[in-house]
């Protein structure tokens, strides 16, 4: 099993570049033509595609241990210490991936049900996928964090990456 916790948020990075690219297409495709009236609506795409493509981007982050954190009280601890605040940590972002993850299924399910769009006009975006994006990857979030939990307690030298990946 922690072998497809160290391969999916790999996989989900690389959808979420992909994803990205073909944003950035819809966002030249609209300026281009915008003056023609061939193509209208990247606004709803680019709003719901943000959300979706920052949630397939987080598991990475954090399974490779390149998140953003401060280290000003960090460094003052010694071993025990640091694997403490590691663990506290963890658990603080298990518990907010839970919540993300709890407090979105009813509309995820809601919107699947329904077939929820967004969008009036020019284009109409599936809100669904989206919702569904959160919190898939809100769930993989918190198995990695359960991962690094474990990794952090067998007594690792660097427990915040469970890549195996070089820090920069």
């Amino acid at each position: 099993m922690l072998n497809y916790i160290k391969k999916t948020p790999e996989y989900l990075q690389s959808i979420a570049a992909i994803w990205l690219i073909l944003v950035a297409l819809t966002i030249f495709a609209e300026v281009t033509f915008r003056n023609l009236g061939i193509f209208l609506g990247a606004d709803q795409i680019v709003q719901n595609s943000v959300p979706a493509i920052v949630f397939l981007q987080v598991p990475f982050a954090i399974a490779s241990g390149t998140m953003l954190r401060t280290t000003l009280i960090y460094d003052f601890f010694k071993k025990r210490g640091k694997m403490i605040i590691n663990i506290i940590s963890y658990v603080i972002g298990i518990m907010l991936f839970v919540g993300i993850a709890v407090g979105g299924w009813t509309d995820m399910i809601k919107g699947w049900e329904i077939g929820e769009y967004q969008g009036i006009g020019a284009i109409e975006f599936p809100v669904y996928p989206i919702r569904t994006v959160i919190i898939f990857s809100s769930i993989i979030v918190v198995f990695i964090y359960l991962s690094l939990i474990i990794k952090s307690l067998s007594g690792s030298e660097d427990s915040s990456n469970i890549l195996n990946m070089s820090k920069k």
